[in-house]
């Protein structure tokens, strides 16, 4: 009966030196068991069990403890980590703090096609031009693959272009630029980030605007290469002896980027009273959007923007991921920001 009882144990208990505790708990569970004896008529075999399982025992609950202890420094260690890295991304964000969207006077929205910047950001365009900021549109593509209504070609072209300035009046912006490549990677790369440079120089904006090209799920090409050319432009712009290897004069300093379509945004725009006027500018783009894909925009763009806005107390917000000029060069913890 005895052998019933603790030959489990034993097996888990293997056979090793005990301590303190194992004898202690062997001796208090063998004066317990002791009535038993006479039951089992088996004394001394109850006795040799209880001190064979229950020793190792003891070897088992002083480790348990041992890891405990361990367990317990290694949080506090972590913990101190935590409060170190934290402190320290604080004061860094403090010493070189992101720039405020709303406080900039000139801007330049880039989009690659002439619907992206309606489509990604209209209530803060909205909000700014209302604000009386300079606001320039730049279209890098003409639009000319894909409608809904069957338009190809330069009949597309025209009609797209027509669309966007319909657009952006609607939203409060007068000046937009059209550059004259096709849609679907039908460019020189070198040479669209050298026509962004010059307008670039020649508007002078305190902020520019364009796609996020890093974006982990993002495919359309144009979008990753407008990106990309925008970023290396805000590059180039800054330095006079660049600008004049693509042709070009003069040099313009501190001009920050705010990238939409980002999958991290770290600055918000409430756009509360503009987003409705954002879904009426969409719906400029009849070649682009039925009915039934406008319905479907207006569904996203609210749960987004109340995705963005609620936790920051603007009810309804756009998110934007930008940076200064210092955040873009040697400056990885920027990308945490």
């Amino acid at each position: 009966m005895s052998a019933g009882i603790f030959l489990p144990l034993r097996r888990i208990c293997k056979s090793g030196a005990g301590n303190a505790s194992g004898l202690a708990i062997s001796s208090l569970l063998f004066f317990r068991l002791l009535p038993l004896q006479k039951l089992f008529g088996r004394g001394r075999r109850l006795a040799r069990w209880v001190f064979t399982i229950f020793v190792p025992c003891g070897k088992m609950f002083a480790a348990a403890r041992a890891h405990m202890r361990i367990c317990a420094y290694v949080q506090e260690n972590c913990r101190l980590r935590i409060c170190a890295y934290e402190a320290t991304m604080f004061i860094l964000k403090k010493a070189v703090p992101i720039p405020k969207i709303e406080e900039q006077q000139r801007l330049l929205f880039v989009g690659p096609h002439p619907d992206d910047v309606e489509v990604a950001c209209g209530g803060t365009v909205a909000k700014l031009a209302a604000a009386g900021k300079q606001i320039t549109f730049l279209v890098v593509t003409n639009g000319c693959v894909g409608s809904v209504n069957g338009l190809e070609g330069e009949t597309l072209v025209q009609t797209r272009q027509k669309e966007a300035l319909a657009s952006a009046a609607l939203l409060g912006v007068s000046d937009v630029i059209f550059l004259p490549y096709d849609d679907g990677c039908g460019y020189d790369l070198r040479q669209v980030t050298r026509d962004i440079v010059k307008v670039i120089l020649d508007k002078k904006p305190q902020m520019v605007f364009c796609p996020d090209y890093t974006v982990p799920s993002e495919c359309h090409p144009d979008h990753l290469n407008v990106g990309k050319a925008v970023t290396d432009a805000l590059f180039f712009a800054q330095w006079q002896p660049l600008t004049s290897r693509l042709g070009l004069s003069g040099c313009v300093k501190q001009v920050n980027v705010a990238y939409y379509y980002t999958h991290a945004p770290n600055a918000y725009v409430g756009v509360k009273k503009t987003s409705k006027l954002h879904m009426q500018a969409i719906a400029c783009h009849k070649s682009q959007f039925t009915e039934a894909d406008l319905k479907q925009l207006s569904l996203y763009f609210t749960l987004r923007e109340l995705r963005f806005g609620l936790p920051r107390a603007k009810w309804r917000a756009e998110g934007f991921r930008v940076l200064a000029p210092v955040h873009q060069h040697c400056f990885p913890e920027a990308s945490l920001f």
